[in-house]
């Protein structure tokens, strides 16, 4: 008999169970985020957030304050946040440029009237403001969903960059081996079965980070201390002793 797959709400109530509620780290705001994600390589929460309290209390984060920092001062602070300060460091002068020149000096304002302008359709907005965030350094398709779920601008069905393969994994036991391919899957599964509010995809999102950060691992996933193992597509499949 053919085994269906567990609903992610239920998987998801599990893992709240295990870890309890997650809180996002980092700055809503798109303009802030970009430069968050921005301040750290690699950019774990904890990278970032080292070089990004770094920019905003020695700096500021305006864009007329961070063009105006010596490049040298910039990089001394993105040291803090790991690798490649200097490169960072100009890629935080390029966003403030962009914003400024593109935008003129208010990013929100600027996804705002692009969200709110009802003579579009709704999925052509959004996917205009997606377009304008991936105009951003080291922003690709993955960060801009997060941004447009976490900045409330549209509630997508958002899914952590790093752990494409877990809800697919734990669904149906394999992943795609195309990355591409594997987000918009599970991206599909997430819009099919999640509420579409803001609480409900950030909860799911926050939840499936965290379980692939500690224990549904890309490449050696601890199957043996999962609390979702008995529900888990991949762990029937793979566990020892399957014949």
């Amino acid at each position: 008999m053919k085994r269906t797959a567990p609903s992610l709400a239920a998987i998801l109530n599990r893992l709240e169970k295990h870890y309890g509620q997650q809180v996002a780290v980092g700055p809503r705001a798109p303009y802030e985020r970009i430069l968050f994600v921005n301040c750290g390589y690699p950019a774990t929460d904890a990278s970032c957030t080292k070089g990004y309290e770094a920019l905003k209390h020695e700096v500021g984060t305006k864009p007329e304050e961070i063009l105006a920092a010596p490049k040298e001062k910039l990089a001394k602070l993105m040291r803090l946040g790991g690798l490649v300060p200097e490169l960072r460091a100009e890629r935080l002068k390029t966003i403030a440029r962009m914003v400024n020149e593109l935008f003129g000096g208010d990013f929100e304002r600027a996804l705002d009237k692009i969200m709110q302008d009802e003579k579009m359709p709704a999925d052509k907005r959004i996917r205009r403001v997606r377009s304008a965030l991936k105009e951003f350094p080291v922003i690709g398709g993955p960060g801009a969903d997060r941004i447009l779920l976490f900045a409330r601008l549209a509630a997508v069905a958002a899914v952590p960059s790093a752990v494409v393969a877990v809800p697919q994994r734990m669904r149906f036991g394999a992943e795609d081996k195309n990355y591409s391919a594997g987000y918009r899957a599970a991206q599909e599964e997430m819009s099919a079965e999640l509420p579409e509010t803001f609480d409900a995809r950030e909860r799911a999102y926050l939840l499936l980070k965290r379980h692939g950060a500690e224990i549904c691992k890309r490449t050696k996933p601890k199957c043996e201390i999962c609390p979702v193992s008995g529900m888990c597509a991949y762990f029937r499949e793979k566990r020892p002793g399957k014949e």
